[in-house]
């Protein structure tokens, strides 16, 4: 029975933890010949998403995505972090901003398996199928 990407990444991810750079490295090199040897590195990409939901829940980091019309200004940015704090109970927040000019104004942010959309073009869009209701 092969093994699942999920049993790949949490393998791993117990090598790994603790361990130093140099550690890491053979660790990581040996885990890509395992995978080459089992004929594996299609599943690549979804080791690499389970383990960083392992890393991101041991070390209590979250990784947001922002994207807005326009760049932030640093009140929203705060408002936005201290959000995020609040809602995942994270200690990290690691934030990457996107702008994207369709949305028109507001933001959506990404975070986990959770997305909050308070952009202009998502209330127009609400308001519009209210009033074909």
């Amino acid at each position: 029975m092969k093994a699942k990407a999920k049993q790949y990444a949490q393998a791993l991810f117990l090598e790994i933890k603790d361990k130093s750079s140099d550690e890491m490295l053979v660790i990581l090199d040996n885990f890509l010949n395992i995978l080459k040897r089992d004929n594996c590195f299609s599943q690549v990409e979804k080791i690499i998403s389970y383990f960083n939901i392992f890393w991101q829940k041991e070390y209590s980091l979250v990784e947001a995505e922002i994207t807005t019309a326009r760049s932030l200004d640093a009140g929203l940015k705060k408002e936005i972090f201290d959000y995020l704090i609040r809602r995942s109970k994270a200690e990290k927040i690691k934030i990457e901003e996107k702008e994207d000019k369709k949305i028109i104004g507001g933001f959506i942010v990404k975070y986990g398996d959770k997305i909050v959309d308070a952009s202009v073009k998502n209330k127009i869009n609400l308001f519009k199928n209210n009033l074909i209701q």
